[in-house]
């Protein structure tokens, strides 16, 4: 006999929870499931102690349930609880595959990135830990219908339950608050791996900045600028070529010592090599505004970047011209008053033909500078160079060298091993790039050019367990900060500007980092200006002297 079951069979009944019960259970699902970096944190840091460990855990969760606790309210409450979910399980997965923390910075990027680079992070592993971790509960919340109260009750329960949040928190950092606040102070990751609060924070972290910011106007700096006694003597036009490199590191580039030459070119030119340079941040957003700020590192924030002109707006006060291309994310503000241009497929087909652009576009862009070329210049490339997961695009097939390559952005498919062939691979694009620009400059009889290039920040190969960059400042590694930065002036350049060679590759093995930038190419440029630090331009000290 056949029971035919009616929509109203237990079968097909919804079940009914209320609002505490559903904030109870989602705060554990939240600790347990999406939480893995806080746990592995927590005990790490309280190492031999797990009572301290069962302790700052019941804490953390106090928080998580006090903050569900504020929008339990009909209408608003599953949604939010949804978002939070879908949050705390993108977090989570990044977190355990790159190692990566979510803090304002990383917000920033993932704010300012082009939709091709943020593909490839939409993985086939990310889409399947999204769908199970977060998709799936995130639907599952509203299966259950859940029991208001009515509004005279409504409007006591509501606020007790986030006294109760508050409460339980307080209590339970009670129970060793000395041993609690010392790890809170002074071990950041632990907080900073706490899902979905540290993705919160950081939202609210900038989207303060981005208001902020937008109430800024610039100040005007350098105003007095002026060509120098060697410029202005000039017969020909200067050119300046700035490689603005992205997520190079010193300790794979072959000119510092690297096991591999992954800069056979360079090392045929007659090139300086700055081989202990540091950058301003682990991230573009941050270190290619310090780079063009007059802010060193340690003073350098974005409200302050944003409310000053930088190095081009100073360049351009002088009367020199300069123009930026990009083939990355975007000029990060630095060129909002001078202009700029992206390369792309249709400006150079051969250099984009799979799909994005590889650096060898901006040949056309030099060779087109040069035969217009008028008045002096600063032309400011920045580069795709070694931008991660996908290191494998950044370089044509034919052009690999270290095989095999990793040739996926799913890490998890490679080894080790594969993942840094495929970015010495990169490495060896940027060296064969810079080197060609170099010839370029140098064939040019219509100009005095010089080529510098220099790296936003560095790259994480698996070290530590992290991979790409964007690590926040307080637990950066060295792999991340330290960059290469590379000089190139022509007999022609250095002779019209005074320059002693010798003396600048004197300086070769000294401590230098983004904070000589903005005060560097103002020297090479021979621009004099009130604004340019003699302590920070190194070539202040290897200008000749002599009666022009």
């Amino acid at each position: 006999m056949t029971t035919i079951l009616s929509r109203d069979s237990a079968l097909w009944r919804r079940p009914q929870t209320t609002p505490l019960a559903l904030n109870l259970v989602v705060a554990t699902y939240l600790m347990v499931v999406s939480n893995g970096g806080f746990w592995a944190a927590a005990s790490t840091l309280f190492k031999g102690a797990p009572l301290d460990v069962i302790g700052i855990g019941l804490a953390v969760w106090s928080v998580t349930f006090f903050t569900l606790s504020l929008v339990s309210l009909p209408w608003l409450h599953r949604p939010f609880l949804a978002v939070l979910i879908l949050v705390a399980a993108g977090a989570a997965y990044y977190q355990k595959t790159l190692g990566v923390l979510i803090d304002r910075d990383m917000i920033r990027n993932i704010m300012e990135t082009t939709v091709t680079e943020s593909k490839h992070l939409i993985t086939a592993d990310y889409l399947r830990h999204m769908a199970l971790t977060g998709v799936l509960p995130a639907v599952l919340l509203f299966w259950p219908r859940v029991k208001w109260p009515p509004l005279r009750h409504l409007v006591w329960r509501w606020p007790t339950s986030i006294v109760a949040g508050f409460a339980l928190t307080v209590a339970f950092l009670m129970t060793d608050f000395k041993a609690y606040s010392a790890v809170i102070r002074e071990h950041k990751e632990m907080m900073g791996a706490y899902q979905p609060g540290a993705t919160i924070a950081a939202l609210f972290k900038y989207g303060k900045d981005q208001m902020r910011g937008a109430q800024v106007a610039a100040k005007p700096l350098g105003t007095d600028a002026k060509k120098g006694p060697h410029l202005s003597a000039a017969d020909k036009p200067a050119l300046l070529i700035l490689f603005v490199g992205e997520t190079a590191r010193a300790q794979n580039f072959g000119l510092n010592d690297y096991a591999r030459d992954t800069t056979p070119e360079l090392r045929k030119r007659d090139v300086i090599n700055f081989s202990q340079a540091s950058s301003c941040g682990t991230s573009t957003a941050v270190s290619v505004p310090c780079m063009f700020s007059p802010f060193a590192r340690d003073d350098y924030s974005r409200p302050k970047y944003l409310g000053s002109e930088n190095l081009l707006d100073v360049l351009a006060h002088a009367g020199v011209k300069a123009d930026w291309w990009d083939n990355n994310t975007g000029d990060q503000q630095v060129a909002a008053r001078t202009g700029w241009q992206r390369v792309d497929a249709k400006f150079d087909p051969a250099s984009c033909a799979e799909g994005e652009c590889t650096d060898d576009a901006f040949f056309k862009v030099i060779d087109t500078t040069i035969k217009g070329m008028t008045e002096d210049t600063v032309l400011v490339l920045h580069m795709i160079g070694s931008h991660g997961p996908a290191y494998y695009l950044r370089y044509p097939k034919a052009a690999a060298v270290f095989t095999p390559d990793c040739r996926t952005a799913q890490f998890s498919d490679c080894t080790p091993e594969e993942i840094v062939n495929a970015y010495d691979n990169s490495i060896l694009q940027t060296d064969r790039v810079v080197a060609h620009a170099i010839d370029m400059a140098e064939a040019a009889p219509n100009v005095l050019p010089a080529v510098l290039f220099m790296s936003d920040h560095g790259e994480s190969l698996g070290e530590g367990g992290l991979y790409l960059h964007a690590a926040p400042a307080f637990m950066a590694p060295e792999v991340q900060t330290r960059v290469p930065f590379v000089l190139w002036l022509s007999e022609r350049f250095a002779g019209a500007m005074g320059i002693d060679k010798a003396c600048l590759a004197a300086k070769g093995a000294d401590a230098v980092s983004h904070d000589n930038l903005f005060h560097s190419v103002l020297g090479l440029m021979d621009i004099q200006t009130g604004v340019r630090s003699d302590d920070l331009d190194l070539v202040a000290s290897c200008r000749k002297t002599e009666a022009m």
